[in-house]
């Protein structure tokens, strides 16, 4: 981009109307301390902020947290339902640009709005974008890379910290699929929203730095790029990977690789995580449940 654009859209997002761009980010658990300075920092650039209590019993974390609207969820549909209600939030606020956000995930205010430029500057209009993402803890990456098209690179998978949209394209496309719960939340969405004629594409110069788990503790495992999860995010990963498999919108290569993932990764688990018994209930719970999709007791 010219140095010219540059403090072209500079001064056209300086003169965004208050709640033209919402931010929506779903919380559970705990939070780390710099979320709030985060948050307060979207407010000041004009932002909307949607905070978005998911813990079970409703324990109010979101209320002590900078924000526009605080919305009580108490974790109805996980990690798909909190975002599906942030956004109906988001939507009811007026906001013209949704951008979504994990509680761990981190980016600039001035960058979160440098996401709209898709439509601020005039760029097709079936667009979902979102920015750069390095995997910090393999250095890499996270995304492939497709066509490019001025500052921006297309991909076929956009994680959801970070995702941004038009308002007016959410009923066409749809909600978060609430069955899975968590994983493949993103998945299912992104490649219903190319079935349905959107292009996702990432931005080359809003950079997210962002953690995926916790490092593993065995070299092995480390070696063959996979994170310590909990026995339920195990569950549900399993679990969930038959609902992609069955889903059309889904490509090929994609199914192949995560059914070749999930043919190793049940036995690592068991040999190599510290949690075995409860990881070997998971996975017969995810075989169990899988065709029907139901919540199980892990």
């Amino acid at each position: 981009m010219s140095a010219w654009a540059q403090q072209w859209f500079r001064e056209v997002s300086e003169r965004l109307a208050p709640n033209d761009q919402a931010l929506v980010i779903p919380l559970y658990g705990s939070f780390a301390d710099d979320l709030a300075p985060c948050l307060e920092a979207m407010l000041k650039r004009g932002l909307a902020v949607i905070v978005v209590d998911n813990n079970p019993l409703g324990a109010g974390a979101g209320q002590t947290l900078p924000c526009t609207r605080y919305v009580l969820n108490e974790n109805r549909g996980g990690q798909a339902g909190g975002l599906n209600r942030g956004v109906e939030a988001a939507i009811g606020l007026g906001a013209r640009w949704i951008t979504l956000l994990d509680q761990d995930s981190r980016l600039e205010a001035g960058d979160v709005v440098r996401l709209t430029e898709p439509w601020t500057q005039g760029f097709r209009q079936r667009w979902v974008v979102g920015p750069t993402v390095w995997d910090q803890d393999r250095d890499v990456r996270h995304g492939r890379r497709g066509g490019r098209w001025g500052g921006w690179h297309r991909t076929r998978l956009l994680i959801s910290s970070g995702t941004t949209f038009q308002a007016s394209d959410w009923p066409e496309l749809g909600a978060f699929d609430e069955q899975l719960f968590i994983d493949f939340v993103d998945h299912l969405w992104c490649f219903r929203a190319q079935a349905r004629g959107f292009q996702l594409w990432q931005h080359d110069d809003v950079v997210m730095r962002q953690c995926f788990g916790q490092p593993h503790p065995n070299p092995v495992c480390r070696y063959l790029g996979m994170q310590l999860y909990s026995p339920l995010r195990h569950y549900y990963s399993l679990r969930n990977l038959n609902r992609l498999l069955r889903h059309r919108d889904v490509p090929l290569d994609l199914k192949l690789k995560e059914s070749i993932k999930m043919l190793v990764k049940p036995w690592l688990w068991l040999v190599f995580e510290p949690s075995r018994q409860a990881n070997a209930k998971a996975i017969v719970a995810a075989l169990r449940d899988g065709f029907g999709l139901n919540r199980a007791d892990v």
